[in-house]
């Protein structure tokens, strides 16, 4: 279990500027958990369950000129006055491909659910009301109190001047204590080839480009792996995907996945006896690869997540058969080179309501406390693809009010040290805020958290829009 200092805390309440320094008077436990997500992030259904099933959230009446509309509120709705202004109010254009209940976005301003009665707000997204007869979906824009952090995104791309595109994905965010600085590993993405870079910072809002800017890995440095070096076609070289990082025995041990000559995906390891900004040597074969065909896992394993529990590492990853399905695996170790995969994977393989997408399970965090395991998980809805939808119906995706398609977190319980899972009541308890260009379309990649007495902070990843479609490194914080 690993543990960070930083020297102080401080908020300057106007601008909302979250200040943390990395030297040492207070101890920061980073594999802490204390239910820091326990409210839904996104209701759309009578049910609250936040399936695309049961009877629709639909507005009964619309009165224009006060902008109030009356929904079919349950008696035991979970938003009120005392939470009204976390949350926001979307509705669809009801065409074809246009009706995610995003499309359209108002403020809540007053809420009365005797009544059936909510007061909208400003319009944040889109235009006009919603009609009635028309679904509507709600979304939490501060889960549990999170707040978005004003300097978001945290890191510029463009601090590293060979970096390609715009769009970037992180693995983690450590403090390494021989560097007195935190560190982001960071990767391209959505260009080929990829390259691997890093990060420093005192304070996690300010970051300068390590190693002079010059990337951490080149293309040519896995030229020897048998697990990785190319892209998933396998015709331009590139880097692995740096998934995870953690520091054990005196080591830095980085997780990373890649794409072998055939087009199979692997997991494997680099290992830096200096600091976290490396230098790595790359072992150069992997801990896991995929199983023969037929297996649940026979295309590829990726998007390895490392977690110590009671002297044991699990590694929880995603594994992909040949038809594209996704599920969560878990693998265990007692030194982190030699790894077994558990005999009963998967250990997460449902997919219904929010997440009845089978092409996305990412795992992205893992987290203990006491006999607890808490996993967190991308997820997302499926299309509506079959004939009569799309052909005879010609309601072609009407009837998925709420992320269509966009990949959201939520978190799965386990007490049996990663062996067995039960999603948790309120998933998806993190998701994206249409309302800003910086993170409409979805998340994606990874997600950190990091906290200490005054203050817990979570980076993740959004992709947006505008003014090009690209991942942005986001951070949002919560003061205790």
């Amino acid at each position: 279990m690993q543990f960070f200092q930083i020297k102080y805390l401080k908020l300057l309440v106007g601008i909302s500027v979250l200040i943390l320094s990395a030297a040492c008077t207070e101890t920061v436990q980073r594999d802490s958990y204390n239910a820091f997500l326990q409210e839904p992030g996104m209701l759309v259904n009578r049910e609250q369950d936040n399936t695309i099933e049961g009877r629709s959230l639909k507005v009964k009446a619309v009165d224009l000129p006060d902008s109030t509309i009356w929904v079919n509120f349950p008696p035991d709705f979970f938003i009120g006055k005392h939470n009204a202004q976390h949350w926001m109010v979307g509705w669809g254009k009801q065409k074809p491909l246009y009706d995610a209940g995003v499309e359209n976005l108002r403020k809540i301003d007053f809420i009365n659910r005797s009544t059936l009665q909510l007061q909208l707000g400003k319009c944040i997204r889109g235009n006009g009301m919603p009609q009635e007869g028309q679904r509507v979906t709600f979304w939490n824009r501060a889960p549990s109190g999170f707040k978005k952090h004003p300097r978001s995104p945290v890191i510029d791309p463009s601090i590293w001047k060979s970096f390609k595109g715009s769009s970037i994905q992180f693995s983690a965010v450590v403090f390494d204590s021989t560097l007195q600085k935190w560190v982001i590993i960071a990767n391209e993405c959505d260009t080929t080839p990829i390259k691997t870079y890093a990060a420093t910072s005192t304070n996690l809002i300010d970051w300068t480009p390590a190693n002079g800017g010059t990337p951490l890995f080149q293309p040519d440095d896995f030229e020897t792996c048998s697990w990785a070096g190319w892209d998933a076609d396998c015709t331009v070289q590139q880097t692995a995907v740096a998934t995870d990082l953690i520091h054990y025995n005196g080591q830095w041990v980085l997780f990373m996945d890649g794409f072998d000559r055939k087009g199979k995906r692997h997991i494997g390891i680099a290992v830096s006896e200096a600091s976290a900004l490396g230098p790595y040597t790359i072992r150069e074969t992997p801990i896991l690869s995929p199983r023969p065909m037929g297996y649940w896992n026979d295309q590829s394993v990726f998007y390895g997540k490392i977690h110590q529990v009671k002297g044991e590492f699990l590694l929880f990853f995603d594994g992909k058969n040949c038809a594209g399905k996704e599920s969560v695996g878990r693998a265990s170790s007692q030194d982190l080179i030699h790894w077994k995969f558990y005999d009963k994977n998967p250990v997460i393989d449902e997919h219904y309501g929010w997440r009845s997408s089978t092409k996305t399970s990412e795992p992205v965090y893992v987290d203990s406390r006491n006999d607890s395991l808490f996993l967190l998980v991308e997820g997302r809805k499926k299309f509506k693809m079959d004939w009569w939808s799309r052909y005879i119906s010609k309601r072609m995706y009407r009837d998925l009010s709420g992320n269509v398609d966009d990949a959201q977190i939520g978190i799965f319980v386990s007490t049996d040290r990663g062996k067995s899972f039960v999603a948790h009541e309120n998933n998806p308890v993190f998701v994206n805020d249409y309302s800003d260009y910086l993170e409409n379309e979805h998340l994606g990649g990874n997600f950190e958290r990091i906290q200490n007495d005054t203050a817990t902070i979570l980076f993740y990843q959004g992709k947006s829009s505008y003014p090009s479609w690209k991942y942005n490194i986001m951070m949002r914080y919560k003061t205790h």
